[in-house]
């Protein structure tokens, strides 16, 4: 995989744990519509993801 991929994975990946550490952190303080937001996003990064490893083939 080139190098740009490997870069476009990893940021991808940091910017999912992001998403999911502030979906945990609304559905504790009981924002249940930005917890939603952030579940939303962390699905279309994953997607992303998938594209990013794929564009190696």
């Amino acid at each position: 995989m080139p190098v740009p991929n490997y870069q476009a994975v990893i940021l991808l990946h940091r910017l999912r744990i992001r998403a999911r550490r502030l979906r945990d952190v609304n559905q504790t303080a009981g924002n249940a519509s930005i917890a939603d937001i952030y579940a939303r996003i962390d699905v279309w990064l994953e997607g992303q993801m998938a594209h990013a490893i794929a564009a190696k083939r």
